[in-house]
């Protein structure tokens, strides 16, 4: 459980960190648009609720949520919470010092609603010798944050994570595990 909880937090902290590295690439004005969301996002309470599928584990999602409120981060896995620190600040340092480590490519797809609040559309790629990351990200046209993510990545750590993000009402969740 205790690896299954790492491989989510890695994999998740890592899939935000490849998005918020996109300050450098063919269309600055949106990665710079990707960015600014991905920056806001780590300075704000959310709710994010997750589905990951391995190449290890294909039809086999793992389903998850986080939850940032101020600086405890939780993490349920398999109907578990789990909180640890969170420091919105270093989140932030980290992202911007990972834009050195890819080469990105951003690009506006369309207007679309996400639950009923229009957004944007954004294309995603980041490349390192590792992998390649293909993103979309939606951000909401009325707060700039992010509302939705679909991304798929190849290479070792082939994976697919789709998150839905939600800033309403956000608090610890009941029978949190330290």
């Amino acid at each position: 459980m205790a690896t299954t909880d790492r491989k989510i937090a890695v994999l998740a902290l890592g899939l935000a960190l490849c998005l918020s590295s996109a300050g450098v690439a063919a269309d600055e004005a949106a990665c710079q648009a990707v960015l600014d969301a991905i920056v806001k996002q780590a300075t704000v309470p959310v709710h994010q609720t997750i589905s990951i599928e391995s190449a290890a584990a294909p039809g086999k999602p793992i389903l998850s949520e986080i939850i940032r409120t101020g600086d405890t981060m939780y993490m349920q896995i398999r109907g578990q919470w789990t909180s640890r620190p969170y420091d919105g600040r270093k989140a932030v340092q980290d992202a911007r010092q990972a834009m050195q480590k890819a080469e990105h490519t951003c690009s506006p797809v369309r207007s679309e609603a996400v639950d009923g609040q229009a957004a944007q559309l954004y294309s995603v790629q980041s490349k390192t010798e590792q992998s390649t990351v293909d993103s979309q990200i939606w951000i909401s046209s009325a707060t700039g944050l992010p509302l939705r993510q679909h991304t798929e990545m190849s290479g070792a750590a082939k994976a697919r994570h789709d998150a839905r993000f939600d800033y309403a009402n956000v608090s610890a969740p009941v029978n949190v595990r330290p």
